[in-house]
């Protein structure tokens, strides 16, 4: 209970200012786009418009699994909350606790919502034999993955509403 109470502390803090909002809104967009867009990075880059990559994030449900789509929309919303509660916790010179958020939100983008979209970043990194093996096909890394936000959230957000008494005289 104690978890719920500073999460909700601190996401009250961070979000008085609307500035947030902005950073996790566009944050989330950003992690978004290139879960859904790098499965189609060859065409991206043979046949690169706008218009293509509007109709690709457009239509990316359709190319996902239900499970896989809502796992991804979770994982977005998750990294834009973490990213700007670290920017919150970086704005307020804690840098060391910024870590945390960090590394959930790189095994967020390294390990997609579907396994069909992590195919082109795993092959990029060697690792796509790796996901056949898997019996979920890679499903559970994208669970690791929200795991991971989730971790780096209660963590920042413990963080971010700790009360310090003033040591002035």
């Amino acid at each position: 209970m104690r978890h719920l109470n500073n999460i909700r502390e601190a996401l009250h803090e961070v979000y008085s200012e609307r500035k947030y909002f902005l950073f996790s809104g566009l944050f989330s967009l950003l992690v978004f786009s290139l879960n859904a867009l790098i499965g189609n990075f060859k065409l991206i880059a043979s046949q690169f418009s706008l218009v293509l990559m509007v109709d690709l994030l457009v239509s990316a449900h359709g190319t996902m699994s239900a499970v896989s789509f809502v796992s991804l929309i979770i994982i977005s919303l998750l990294s834009g909350i973490v990213f700007s509660l670290s920017i919150f916790l970086f704005k307020r010179q804690i840098s060391y606790s910024a870590g945390v958020g960090v590394t959930g939100i790189v095994s967020s983008i390294l390990a997609p919502a579907c396994s069909s979209c992590a195919l082109g970043l795993a092959g990029i990194l060697g690792i796509g034999g790796f996901l056949s093996v898997l019996p979920f096909k890679g499903q559970e890394l994208s669970v690791l993955g929200i795991i991971l936000l989730g971790v780096s959230l209660v963590y920042l957000s413990g963080k971010i509403s700790v009360k310090v008494c003033d040591t002035k005289k």
